[in-house]
C-alpha cells in the first residue's frame, strides 16, 4: 500500500468547495427559538444532559436554527405540533435536533389514519378503517390487491408510495381524494427526491387541465386553428 503523501500526490484537483453564506438570524426567529428551549427545559428535566453550559446552549441554538432551515420547519404551527409530541413522551432527556424535527411533522396517526403497515393489511383485506387507505388501495389497484400476498413487496412499495402522497395531503391541509399518476418505470427504481419531483409535476398538470390550458402541442394547435375558424382533419371527419 502507498504511503498517503504518494497516494495524494497522485490525486488531481479536488472541487473547490462553494463557501456557505451565513444563515440571517431575525430578532423574531431568535425569540421564537429561545422560547423553544425555555419550553424544552420545562420539559425535560434532564436537558443539562444534551446542554450542560450556557455556551453549548447557544451552539445548540445555533445548530437547531441552521436546522430547521434546512428541513423546511418555519412555521409556529410545525413547532408547536413538535413541542405536544415532546409532552407525550414522558422522558427525561432533551431530543436531538433530528428528533425534534421529525416530532414536528404529522403522521398518519395524527390524522386518525392508520400506520403504513397496519393500512397495507387493510389494503389487502378490503376493510379501510379511514378514507385514505381506499384511496391508496385504488390507486394501487384493487384487483392486484384482492390476489395478492402479505409479502408480495413489489405491490408493497407501490401501496406505500400511494399511501405516502396522501398523507402528504392531509400534511398540507388539501383534498384526500384525486387521482395518484404514475410515470415512466417502477416507483421502487425512483428516490425520494424524484417521486417528490413527480409528484409536483402531476400536481401543475392537473391545475393547467383545470384551466383549460391546452397541456400538449396537439391541444394547443387544435386551440389556435379554433380561434382562428379553422378545423382540423379530426374535427371535419
Amino acid at each position: 500500500m502507498k504511503p498517503a503523501n504518494q497516494l495524494m500526490a497522485t490525486m488531481g484537483n479536488l472541487p473547490a468547495v462553494e463557501p456557505r453564506q451565513p444563515l440571517q438570524v431575525t430578532p423574531q426567529t431568535a425569540e421564537v427559538v429561545n422560547d423553544l428551549f425555555r419550553r424544552l427545559r420545562g420539559i425535560f428535566p434532564a436537558w443539562r444532559q444534551a446542554w450542560p453550559s450556557t455556551e453549548a446552549l447557544d451552539a445548540a441554538k445555533a445548530e437547531w436554527i441552521k436546522e430547521f432551515a434546512d428541513e423546511g420547519i418555519r412555521t409556529l404551527e410545525q413547532i408547536e405540533f413538535g413541542i405536544q409530541k415532546c409532552r407525550k413522551l414522558k422522558k427525561p432527556f432533551a431530543p436531538s435536533v433530528g428528533e425534534f424535527i421529525a416530532m414536528c411533522v404529522p403522521g398518519p396517526e395524527d390524522f386518525g389514519m392508520p400506520s403504513v403497515g397496519d393500512a397495507w393489511i387493510e389494503a389487502l383485506m378490503t376493510t379501510y378503517s379511514h378514507e385514505a387507505v381506499k384511496i391508496a388501495a385504488i390507486a394501487t389497484g384493487l384487483f392486484d390487491l384482492r390476489s395478492a400476498k402479505q409479502e408480495d413487496k413489489g405491490l408493497r412499495q407501490r401501496f406505500d408510495h400511494n399511501y405516502a402522497v396522501v398523507i402528504r395531503r392531509a400534511q398540507e391541509g388539501q383534498p384526500l381524494d384525486g387521482k395518484i399518476l404514475t410515470g415512466i418505470g417502477h416507483d421502487s427504481q425512483k428516490t425520494e427526491f424524484e417521486l417528490a419531483n413527480e409528484l409536483a409535476d402531476q400536481q401543475t398538470q392537473a391545475r393547467i387541465l383545470q384551466q383549460g390550458i391546452p397541456a400538449d402541442g396537439k391541444s394547443a394547435r387544435a386551440l389556435l386553428l379554433a380561434k382562428f375558424g379553422k378545423k382540423t382533419t379530426e374535427q371535419r371527419t
